[in-house]
């Protein structure tokens, strides 16, 4: 076999070099050993004063990482621990914290090279080394080259790399080719092609060479995307599907052809036949290519369409036919990272949006949140976490949907349950309004009210505050201090510091365009002219009943209007715009009474299905689009600021209204 030689200049480096400028041993490990000692010194580094050090071992092994976790002692300063090395292990990586620090050894880390019992390297390890510090490698470790002093490796480094494990191991070189060739395209993109398709001939011209199928699978993909050259890429299929007549190129043949059966379905019927055949299709694919032999398989089209293909299927059930079943009946095939967008779209927005009710909700988010923490860790992906750190990266990854089941059993009155899981994810929310107003709530139902107002004092000054926070704040104020001034109180909470840098932001986005003045329809009747209220300031709230970010700003904008209710130089308008449906004003009727509201709500003028002039007039005017979109406008009619979207707290929006109102009201 011809061997693949990339001219780059050699580099005076060497891994015991490395190991000789930081606090850990052993500079090599041999396979196979057991109880092998590690140790770390964390002398001078970020650990150095802690007493409690953990250690993660990576280790190396058929071309993949897995992560295990060390028990460490500390003795004389240092911290001692012992594991079995794996027989087919060809590299090391440990990882020491302490505190929420992490040390991972920069500039040398804290890796070692695993030997043979002749005390000589393994194959995968030279290639394994460079990828292990190269930034999106498909080998690198996680976390690990964002921390602080991470050193990548030179292009030009990677590739020596790569010509040491070739220059010992020739044998290496098709199993290690795709890392090879994404090294290329990373280092010297558009070059070596020539060369790179020769090595693609050798392979396919020795009979006798084994490779897997997701070794089969990159070359190909090499082959059709990066050579572009069909004909080799028609060999490479040909010899996979005969060593794998089930694998990955079948599979994705499969995959693609299901995925575009559901793109062709053009009926919302519950019977659509398309649709049906689709289903079917998809039940008759699992049975071929069963979810656990594929679950650490990639391709560029099993990436790009595998969970796209669980979201048609599902989806089209639902959509269809109100059908929750296939959600029951492919819950463990769904990929690990499709459970985020499934939680999303099954039970959160569809709760949140008053699609269905909480009791309907409940029963499939408590089926995803259960997949969700006790799914085994059975992928690559999976298996850089260790076991030790799996259940807080579980509850990181997936905060928001149990943030969102969290809410969905207190809407349904399961008020213990709900706190468990907001206490999960307590460091991921109890700084944010929303979470903050329900935490609160929670504390009270379940009797921990001693812990209510030190919690609404903490996220003051965070703005992370509702009304309801607010007066029972006021009243265990009031009532401990019958005298005191609460807004002096309330203002003593704050940082201001950062009130004034918020202020000063605030006006720093001031602007001044002039716009056509509208009338339009009261909710409850009557009619209001805002051409009529020049010489005032005028807030406008442009929302809808089907948008939840509009939704969910409107206790900020009941906060706003109840602070300035007193100031009869300041008008608040909330338009109800860009509704679709025939019966849009009862349904906002029905809404804003449902939430005991008190602000003015103005209907925006246009025909059926097309209500919105005047949000138009005024988005043109600042080459915006989109709701919530809110503006002032001055004395004179003029706009002179403007926001877009909800950021999640009601105490950070009034604030932000009020600074620019007072400026105004002062100008």
């Amino acid at each position: 076999m011809r061997r693949l030689l990339l001219m780059v200049s050699m580099m005076a480096c060497c891994l015991s070099w490395c190991q000789a400028q930081v606090k850990y041993e052993p500079e090599y490990i041999i396979e196979g050993t057991a109880g092998q000692q590690i140790v770390y010194d964390p002398t001078g580094t970020v650990l150095e004063n802690d007493t409690d050090i953990k250690c993660v071992l990576y280790i190396m092994r058929n071309y993949w990482w897995e992560a295990t976790d060390v028990a460490l002692t500390q003795t004389e300063g240092k911290w001692i621990g012992r594991f079995d090395v794996p027989g087919d292990a060809v590299l090391v990586c440990a990882k020491m914290m302490a505190g929420g620090k992490t040390d991972w050894g920069w500039p040398a880390t804290y890796a070692s090279f695993v030997l043979d019992k002749n005390k000589q390297n393994k194959e995968g390890a030279r290639m394994g080394w460079a990828l292990l510090r190269t930034p999106d490698s498909g080998l690198n470790l996680p976390g690990m080259m964002d921390a602080p002093g991470a050193q990548p490796l030179s292009g030009e480094t990677q590739l020596m790399w790569f010509n040491n494990e070739f220059a010992q191991f020739p044998q290496a070189q098709p199993h290690e080719f795709g890392y090879l060739v994404k090294t290329l395209n990373r280092v010297k993109p558009g070059e070596k092609k020539e060369q790179l398709r020769q090595n693609l001939t050798s392979f396919l011209d020795d009979k006798k060479l084994q490779l897997t199928d997701q070794q089969w699978s990159d070359i190909y993909d090499i082959a059709l995307r990066t050579l572009g050259d069909s004909a080799i890429a028609k060999r490479v299929r040909e010899r996979e599907k005969k060593d794998y007549p089930d694998g990955i190129i079948s599979r994705d043949e499969e995959l693609l052809r299901i995925q575009n059966l559901f793109g062709s379905v053009k009926s919302r019927d519950a019977d659509d036949p398309t649709a049906a055949q689709a289903q079917k299709d998809f039940v008759q694919f699992l049975k071929r290519f069963p979810s656990d032999k594929f679950w650490n398989v990639h391709s560029f089209t099993s990436d790009l369409f595998y969970s796209k293909i669980f979201r048609a299927v599902i989806y089209d059930r639902i959509m269809r036919a109100d059908d929750y079943s296939n959600l029951a009946t492919y819950i463990h095939d769904i990929p690990f990272e499709e459970m985020i967008a499934t939680h999303w779209h099954v039970a959160e927005i569809p709760f949140i949006n008053q699609q269905i009710t909480a009791e309907k909700a409940l029963p499939y988010s408590e089926m995803l949140i259960k997949e969700i923490l006790n799914r085994p860790r059975n992928t690559h992906a999976m298996q850089l976490v260790s076991p030790n750190e799996w259940n807080a990266y579980v509850v990181e990854k997936f905060n928001m949907a149990l943030y969102a089941h969290a809410r969905i059993l207190n809407a349904t009155g399961r008020t213990k349950e709900s706190m468990k899981y907001m206490e999960m994810v307590y460091p991921y929310y109890s700084k944010k309004a929303e979470y903050a107003d329900l935490y609160v709530k929670l504390l009270n139902q379940l009797g921990r009210q001693e812990e209510v107002i030190p919690y609404i004092k903490q996220c003051v000054p965070e703005d992370a505050t509702t009304q309801e926070m607010l007066d029972l704040l006021k009243s265990d104020y009031l009532t401990n201090n019958p005298n005191g001034d609460f807004d002096q109180f309330l203002a003593s909470l704050k940082n201001a510091e950062q009130i004034e840098k918020d202020r000063a932001k605030a006006i720093a986005e001031l602007i001044d365009l002039p716009v056509t003045l509208f009338t339009l329809d009261r909710m409850g009747g009557g009619k209001v002219n805002l051409a009529d209220k020049k010489g005032k300031i005028i807030f406008l709230d442009f929302w809808a009943t089907w948008c939840a970010p509009c939704k969910a700003s409107m206790p900020g904008g009941q906060m706003t209007v109840n602070r300035w209710k007193d100031n009869k130089d300041v008008e608040f308008y909330f338009i109800d715009t860009q509704e679709t449906k025939a019966d849009y004003r009862k349904t906002a009727e029905a809404f804003i009474k449902s939430k005991d509201f008190t602000f003015t709500v103005l209907y925006d003028n246009g025909e059926v299905g097309k209500q919105d002039e005047q949000y138009k007039s005024v988005a043109s005017v600042l080459h915006t689009s989109g709701i919530p979109l809110k503006v002032i406008l001055d004395r004179r009619g003029h706009i002179r600021w403007m926001g877009s979207g909800y950021h999640g707290s009601p105490t950070q929006m009034a604030d932000e209204i009020s600074y620019i109102l007072e400026y105004l009201l002062n100008e």
